[in-house]
């Protein structure tokens, strides 16, 4: 009778603190990019796990990991907690390579996981940020394509113009705005107190032009390839994607 006594408590006492243990699930995959580019010394890749079911707000992250790196493509495996996931929400992966503060590689795409079961892989592509002065966006024009990890579809989408020493210009869709941001090496901020027209907005533009410029605030580096422009939050993520015009 004490024996079974005992064996009864043990299982309970096991239940218990069982019950307190978080159910982990893993994410695994690769990241790389195309580049032929030697990585320097102390480089590293940062992987995340973010929460993207807010089009309007910065993600969240839910997991991350840094990993050494010598070079790519480099594998990851991430591990998260099963309570943070939740029905109907949308969740991605992100990466970056960095040697201390210097962002060098990040990813510009969205890469859905958790989906279903099924989908608990991804192999995650990075561009270069380029480390080049100001001049790169000297005299340029873009238009938006994407607003927070999502696709611009309005029928006038934003539109942004560099001119020479940080001078920028542009239209939100309904409104003009203009002012004089910091630029230098890849780093850039735009002020808080631009230049802008007051006019009404209809639906949808009017969310569009409110979320753009909110996003404009956010923004600390860029990184260019080709004819695309991305414009990144102090986290190294994208939050506006414009196409040369």
């Amino acid at each position: 009778m004490l024996m079974t006594s005992r064996a009864t408590f043990t299982g309970a006492a096991f239940a218990t603190v069982m019950g307190g243990v978080a159910i982990a699930g893993t994410v695994e995959g690769s990241a790389t990019y195309r580049e032929r580019i030697a990585l320097p010394p102390e480089a590293t890749l940062f992987v995340e796990l973010q929460d993207v079911s807010l089009a309007d707000a910065p993600a969240v992250t839910l997991a991350a990991q840094r990993y050494a790196l010598n070079g790519v493509p480099a594998q990851f495996e991430l591990t998260y907690d099963d309570a943070l996931i939740k029905d109907g929400h949308s969740y991605a992966m992100r990466a970056s390579v960095t040697q201390g503060q210097k962002l060098l590689f990040t990813t510009d795409t969205v890469y859905p996981v958790l989906k279903n079961e099924a989908e608990n892989a991804a192999e995650l592509l990075m561009i270069q940020v380029q480390q080049q002065e100001a001049a790169m966006l000297e005299n340029t024009e873009w238009v938006a394509s994407g607003l927070n990890g999502a696709p611009i579809e309005v029928e006038k989408r934003p539109e942004l113009t560099f001119g020479q020493g940080g001078a920028f210009s542009g239209n939100g869709g309904c409104n003009r705005f203009s002012g004089q941001a910091e630029i230098s090496a890849n780093r850039i901020e735009f002020p808080d107190n631009m230049a802008a027209t007051l006019m009404a907005c209809p639906p949808p533009m009017d969310e569009v032009e409110r979320q753009f410029l909110k996003a404009m605030q956010s923004v600390t580096t860029f990184a260019m390839q080709g004819n695309a422009l991305a414009l990144l939050d102090a986290q190294g993520e994208p939050v506006i994607k414009l196409v040369r015009k």
